[in-house]
């Protein structure tokens, strides 16, 4: 091997020894982003906090699909600073998840052997974090962040993409996480902690309702949605689908399951019925 020749293998050398220092100094870097900074960019990237602050009310109208029935209608009603109502219109029910700034309430109840997947369901709505952009009423933009402890934790993929997460603890209930998308800081996710069921109670059934609630071990799954395909809608990025975690009795053929839902429209600052909050 002449000068010339080791001169090269040298500098490849350094070159592939470099690099994977260099990715690692970078993902060290994100890693040290503080929440209120990811917070901050993700500001920025929908449109920024005054443009925000210009809507009042927020009407997000589109279906959802669940299970193996056709296209359900959907709908979620918001006003500032602190109300939001959903509705699902099922084949065979309707559904209705309330907030009135005060209490959460899920309708038609549950029955007893559901009760703490009703209380999960009540825990999410009053967290602001059900619906992420999709409801006017949310953590970051209700200015509620204060009241809560917020981490950023490192980075995690979602749908194969880099994330921020920023864990918040909020003073009373489970610790949550949202996840920010590392390229446009959209919000891509919500993981809302877990729930558990007895065994029993997850098994598979035909008739959800014919499923008993016996004693047994617990098998523990966790609540979140994800939210993707951004679009401007008055001057602002909002999501146009979702996919989110429901649980037994809205899901009817089995414990646990996903549902899907495409937005058609937002309105915003139009009147909402007050009665859509009760």
């Amino acid at each position: 091997m002449n000068r010339r020749q080791f001169t090269s293998l040298l500098l490849a050398l350094s070159f592939a020894v470099a690099a994977p220092v260099s990715a690692a100094r970078a993902d060290d870097d994100e890693k040290k982003m503080t929440a209120d900074e990811i917070i901050a960019k993700h500001f920025e990237a929908i449109g920024g906090r005054e443009a925000m602050a210009k809507f009042k009310t927020r009407v997000a109208i589109g279906t959802v699909a669940k299970e193996d029935e056709p296209a359900a209608r959907f709908a979620v009603m918001s006003e500032a600073p602190n109300r939001v109502s959903v509705y699902y219109g099922f084949r065979d029910y309707d559904a209705r998840l309330v907030y009135d700034g005060t209490r959460a309430a899920v309708r038609p109840n549950f029955a007893r052997q559901f009760a703490n997947l009703s209380e999960k369901y009540e825990e999410i709505l009053a967290s602001g974090l059900m619906f992420n952009q999709m409801s006017l009423y949310n953590l970051l933009t209700s200015g509620a962040t204060g009241e809560m402890k917020l981490e950023a934790k490192g980075t995690k993929k979602v749908k194969g993409r880099q994330a921020y997460v920023v864990q918040v603890k909020p003073k009373k209930g489970s610790a949550m996480r949202l996840y920010f998308d590392a390229e446009n800081f959209m919000w891509v996710r919500t993981d809302y902690g877990k729930t558990a069921l007895s065994r029993e109670l997850s098994r598979t059934s035909s008739n959800i309702n014919d499923i008993n609630n016996q004693a047994g071990s617990e098998q523990t799954f966790d609540f979140y949605i994800e939210t993707s395909d951004f679009r401007d809608v008055d001057g602002v990025k909002l999501p146009f689908k979702f996919e989110q975690l429901l649980t037994a009795p809205l899901m009817r053929q089995k414990i646990v399951g996903t549902v899907t839902g495409t937005i058609s429209e937002y309105q915003h600052n139009g009147k909402i019925d007050p009665s859509m909050f009760q």
